[in-house]
């Protein structure tokens, strides 16, 4: 007889669960975070609760009003060198004058090129340059100015996407090319 009890109130819990269910797909439509970042985000003490959902509700209102990330407003832009030290005088040079937000150097990359009719083989260090797309020409003078190669290897390719508030970072860092 239990069993059936059971059994009766079954429509209830459906419709209750429906319900639910319904209100979670609702927020995570409207909202640009998912639903469960915010259901799942308590300690299980009912009093922190409410200023967890209010932290929440303030990152949310802080991600709403971030720009949005335009595919391709920034590049990333590769230069090699034949040492860490004219790697680093170039990657500050470029910081200095705001030419890019971020300068990774890699050291002991191995390089096979074709040079003035010679297979040649080396080991360089790579520079993987973060900055405006509209900054890449400026930054292309700068290390073709300032470079110990005679012909200065610089390429880019544009950003078409990745973290927004790391490429909000890149924006805000580096000011727009004239």
């Amino acid at each position: 007889m239990q069993y059936l009890g059971k059994a009766r109130s079954v429509p209830y819990r459906w419709l209750l669960t429906r319900n639910l269910i319904l209100v979670a797909a609702t927020a995570a439509v409207t909202s640009r975070t998912a639903f469960a970042t915010n259901a799942c985000s308590t300690s299980g003490n009912s009093s922190s609760i409410g200023s967890q959902n209010q932290i929440s509700n303030n990152k949310l209102s802080n991600m709403d009003s971030d720009p949005v990330y335009v595919a391709g407003s920034s590049s990333v832009a590769f230069v090699t060198t034949p040492d860490k030290e004219s790697a680093k005088k170039l990657a500050h040079g470029i910081i200095e004058r705001k030419l890019a937000a971020c300068v990774n150097i890699i050291p002991q990359i191995e390089s096979i090129y074709m040079w003035e009719g010679k297979v040649n083989e080396d080991n360089e260090y790579l520079m993987m340059i973060k900055t405006r797309t509209t900054r890449i020409d400026e930054l292309s003078k700068f290390v073709r100015e300032n470079h110990p190669y005679s012909v200065a290897e610089v390429i880019s390719l544009p950003i078409q996407a990745g973290n927004p508030p790391y490429l909000n970072w890149i924006s805000q860092t580096v000011p727009d090319g004239q």
